[in-house]
């Protein structure tokens, strides 16, 4: 919603606040009172935070030294009657928990040397629980809010359940009961949800961890040496002092019933626990990602192998190799779900019996994304959620959700009937403050219903027989904020290319709709325009979509100016609304189009290996088919392009002479230095952009030589006759200058029309304002002057030399 964020119910649902931000970055809460809409400011010195189901808002206050009156520093907890006006202030709150619905808190205070656990109503009296030397106790505490039931330690040695229903303390673990193997010593202790066991990481101490001294050595600072080794670890530009020290530990299982202690995660790995620990553990899983620990160059996400090991025995075995994806744990922690990224199925595994079972095998659909052009293994559409017993899952294809049993005693069924694909409507979950994974047997489950043919979105309602109710449904896209504490209203917001997202309130069943904000009057005393999703068979022979941007009033019998502006694929942002703005990058779509230009932007899925030709086959025969169409006309037609489709843009004017002018942003222009680079602001060589994500070339540089270096547009800069105007700033973080700058190289020597933008200091986009808008000036002229016909900038005419930067702009046109 542009400037504003943060909103939500609150007071059992009569008000609602939301934050702004102004021009001048100042942000002030404001508060709405329903249905009236009457609207005041929050004027607290601290942050509205509403306690949620309760009429109180609590936030805390830090209070700055005051050296005069002998006040230290500290922060104060201030929690307000929202109703009555009543404020009650606790000074040195640590850790705090609401509890009866937001009726009652929980917290810990620390007073003297001494920390305190206290609990009562939220606006007070307080009871004193549990008290302990500052020295011992630390600064907070679990606490299970529908159990009343919380954990503590007391200076690492003693580990404490309490309960406030029975008002009881009780000693989970004391460490000097656990059967530490000869020359160990515990380091770490995790409790579990699960009170029989303990996750302790154990040290030998025959092998101590090196301890960082205090550096005593003097340093020669009359050169600075940097050395590269090539099987180190990481490249330095990524090595930092941190990675090196935490130490890793072996990890232990105590049953604290038996008091039988088992290694069960070998130190360099992860355990994978789910969130609500089984009664009895019978096997658990762990992650291994040592194999691969070289790899994470090369690839966006690092590999891990899965393994499962028996908790009585200690003994494990693999399970899963090369997996990309964490195992996603049921509600009650019996079973977990892994997605296998090469075999591209769900496997289940039963923590009772270490069993993996494939449980995508009766889904007549592909459970991964279809249309994925990486060379990474293909992602899972995911997983929609559980029922609340545990016993099934909801996995999701293209369109529809699938319900498994996982038990395997019932047959995997359509939950949402076929109906999704039958109308060509994807199914997905609908984010708001209402998110669940795990539904009860009454619940209502909203979802996101987008219409693929069209773009436009419904939201609805799934029940857990499987109906599927349309709530509303218009060509637009939504964002809902929040639902309110009882589930009868929500608020949300609109957006399509006209239609600025402002806010709506309505009730839970999206009737009743009354707009809240105003937020972008201004609207209507422009020219704005419209978009609809074009069709047409590429140069692979296959249907190609992409958008098509109009100006207002279009008027088929004449003649406009065509920008072509493309990344990868455009036909999902539809309803999207483009704000206006000023330019740190590409044109923006509502300045294009409210001066006369109209926008295409070209879908393009790629082959891997060859991701130029991919453009050419999607991007040109796009413009022929707007040519065919009478809406292109040549002599009018530019083109645009920045960072990944920066390289894109630099291999169509390699390829074909049909744009009247190109606008090239901060692009790989050589594949071959490109792959050899590194990202100045990760640090990370480039390899894994090439081998693994977005370049899509699949393969090392050795293993595909003459892909790569037809891949590479510097090497035919010759066959470039189109006018270029190229973006690159000298601190890009993201893609090397220089390759931005070779390309202006290549044309100077080729003696070919061409400007060079170096925005200095500037990064991969210009995010100074006077940058911004000095950049939209240059660009927009530059395209005005081939593709209206307008006079040339002086700036284009004669260049800026060094004795007039910063002196004279040069916008003026030669006249």
């Amino acid at each position: 919603m542009g400037n504003v964020d943060d909103i939500n119910y609150f007071n059992a649902d009569k008000q609602l606040y939301y934050r702004q931000t102004d021009t001048a970055g100042v942000t002030r809460t404001y508060i709405l009172d329903l249905p009236s809409g009457k609207k005041s400011l929050w004027k607290h010195p601290e942050s509205l935070s509403p306690v949620k189901g309760a009429h109180y808002t609590a936030s805390r206050l830090h209070i700055a030294e005051d050296t005069i009156r002998h006040i230290k520093s500290h922060s104060n907890f201030i929690i307000r009657n929202y109703n009555t006006k009543d404020t009650v202030c606790i000074e040195n709150i640590l850790s705090y928990e609401y509890y009866n619905q937001g009726q009652n808190i929980i917290f810990m205070q620390e007073k003297n040397d001494e920390r305190i656990i206290k609990y009562g109503p939220t606006m007070g009296p307080y009871k004193e629980f549990f008290k302990g030397k500052k020295k011992v106790m630390p600064s907070s505490f679990a606490f299970d809010r529908k159990e009343l039931t919380g954990k503590f330690d007391i200076k690492d040695s003693l580990y404490c359940n309490f309960s406030l229903a029975k008002n009881k303390v009780d000693t989970l673990l004391c460490v000097t009961d656990v059967p530490v193997p000869e020359n160990h010593q515990i380091v770490r202790v995790n409790l579990m949800k699960n009170k029989n066991y303990v996750l302790l990481e154990l040290a030998n101490t025959n092998n101590p961890r090196p301890v960082r001294k205090k550096e005593t050595r003097k340093k020669d600072d009359s050169f600075d040496l940097e050395l590269w080794t090539w099987d180190e670890y990481e490249v330095p530009t990524l090595q930092t002092t941190h990675t090196y020290q935490r130490g890793a530990y072996d990890k232990y299982l105590y049953n604290c019933k038996t008091r039988q202690l088992v290694k069960v995660v070998p130190a360099q790995c992860e355990p994978s626990m789910p969130y609500r620990d089984m009664e009895d553990m019978d096997y658990m899983l762990y992650t291994d990602g040592t194999p691969y620990k070289h790899e994470r160059e090369w690839k966006e996400k690092l590999p891990f192998d899965i393994y499962a090991v028996d908790v009585r025995t200690g003994e494990s075995k693999i399970v899963g190799k090369a997996y990309r994806d964490l195992p996603k744990w049921s509600p009650t922690g019996r079973w977990a779900m892994m997605y296998d990224p090469h075999a591209k199925n769900w496997n289940k595994f039963d923590a009772k019996t270490g069993e993996m079972t494939n449980v995508s095998a009766d889904i007549p659909y592909p459970v991964y994304d279809e249309i994925y052009d990486k060379p990474a293994p293909a992602p899972a559409y995911g997983i929609a959620g559980w029922t609340s017993d545990g016993k099934y899952v909801f996995v999701m294809d293209g369109y529809d959700w699938w319900k498994i049993a996982l038990d395997g005693k019932e047959k995997t069924t359509c939950f949402t009937r076929g109906y999704g694909r039958k109308n060509q409507i994807s199914y997905r979950i609908l984010y708001s403050n209402i998110d669940k994974e795990i539904y009860e047997p009454n619940e209502k489950i909203y979802v996101l219903g987008v219409h693929m043919k069209d773009m436009s979105q419904a939201i609805c309602q799934i029940d857990m027989k499987g109906n599927v109710r349309t709530l509303i449904h218009e060509q637009c896209g939504y964002r809902v904020f929040a639902f309110s504490d009882n589930r009868k209203y929500c608020l949300w917001a609109r957006q399509s290319v006209s239609t600025f997202p402002d806010l709506y309130h309505s009730t839970a069943n999206f009737t009743d709709i009354k707009r809240v904000t105003d937020a972008n009057p201004q609207q209507k005393q422009y020219l704005w325009g419209s978009v609809k999703i074009v069709e047409w068979k590429n140069y692979e022979g296959k249907q190609n979509r992409g958008l098509l941007y109009l100006p207002e009033g279009y008027d088929s019998k004449q003649t406009y100016p065509v920008i072509v502006q493309f990344y990868e694929t455009h036909t999902e942002e539809k309803n999207n609304y483009p704000i206006p703005m000023l330019s740190s990058a590409m044109a923006n779509i509502t300045y294009a189009m409210s001066n006369g230009y109209i926008m295409f932007m070209p879908d393009v899925h790629f082959t891997i290996g060859t991701p130029g030709q991919s453009t050419y086959d999607a991007v040109v025969s796009g413009v022929n088919w707007l040519i065919d169409q009478g809406i292109a006309h040549k002599g009018k037609i530019g083109l645009q392009g920045h960072s990944w489709s920066g390289f894109q843009t630099t291999y169509l004017v390699t390829k074909t002479d049909i744009f009247d002018c190109a606008q090239i942003g901060a692009p790989i222009t050589d594949m071959v230095t490109g792959y050899l680079g590194i990202r100045n602001g990760s640090g990370l060589p480039r390899y894994f952009m090439y081998e693994d994500t977005q370049s899509r070339m699949g393969a090392t540089l050795w293993d595909a030589k003459e892909k790569y270096k037809a891949m590479s547009p510097i090497v035919d800069a010759d066959k470039i006759h189109t006018p270029l105007l190229i973006f690159h700033n000298d601190n890009d973080e993201a893609v090397a200058y220089e390759q931005g700058r070779a390309l202006y190289l290549a044309m100077r020597r080729l003696q070919r029309p061409a400007w060079m933008v170096n925005y200095k200091g500037q990064g991969h986009f210009v995010l100074k304002t006077a940058a911004q808008k000095d950049w939209t000036i240059r660009m927009m002229q530059f395209f005005d002057y081939y593709l209206k016909g307008t006079k040339e900038p002086r700036w284009m005419k004669e260049g800026i030399q060094l004795k007039d930067r910063g002196y004279d702009q040069k916008y003026d046109l030669v006249k």
